[in-house]
């Protein structure tokens, strides 16, 4: 198991290098204090131009401590009275989620992100279905984490990250096996479970 805690900026106007360096710093004090982080900006997508940081801990525990450790830091605190005092961004979260299959990859710098909205009574039958999904997946330059909210604003959801090593690698794996014939029927069996509500591509910077 993983958790995983996302916060994402959108930045105003004219705001974008602003929001990059107070992005950077916390993810710089969030790994000073024991924590995997890492930030990606969204290149495809609604949430285009926005920066999503995330950090990823063993458990809940551990995410607690480590939040209770950085937000004490001195550099934390004035960087979250600089926001405060000049905002530069729209702000989501932190939300968390827990994986409920596979694990996140470091080894991969381009994340296709789908979330799906499902019933929670669904979720056995969509894991059966990520297991299928894994053994197409498995043979490729590429990796699969499924996630489902613990703290967030749709928690009737499921979140489907497909990691990739660079924007031309996810299209020809992309034209090659996601529309494949195989693919597309687990996609259309997904269907039966839940809804796709979104699809957003991040690149790790």
């Amino acid at each position: 198991m993983a958790i995983v805690s996302r916060r994402i900026a959108k930045p105003l106007p004219g705001k974008a290098e602003v929001v990059m360096s107070r992005v950077t710093r916390f993810k710089d004090l969030v790994i000073k204090s024991g924590a995997k982080a890492r930030a990606a900006k969204f290149v495809g997508g609604s949430l285009n131009g926005s920066i999503q940081l995330t950090t990823i801990f063993d458990n809940m525990t551990e995410a607690t401590k480590s939040f209770e450790a950085y937000s004490k830091d001195p550099e934390m605190i004035n960087l979250m009275k600089e926001r405060e005092d000049n905002p530069a961004a729209t702000l989501i979260g932190p939300e968390i989620y827990t994986s409920v299959y596979g694990s996140p990859s470091p080894n991969h710098n381009v994340l296709l992100l789908r979330e799906y909205e499902m019933n929670r009574k669904s979720m056995p039958k969509a894991l059966e279905l990520l297991s299928k999904v894994d053994e197409i997946v498995q043979k490729e330059d590429s990796k699969m984490l499924a996630l489902r909210p613990i703290i967030a604003d749709k928690m009737d959801a499921l979140f489907v990250v497909y990691y990739y090593s660079s924007i031309a690698s996810m299209g020809e794996i992309v034209d090659r096996v996601g529309m494949s014939e195989e693919f597309q029927k687990l996609v259309n069996e997904a269907n039966e479970y839940g809804t796709l509500t979104s699809s957003n591509v991040l690149m790790n910077i």
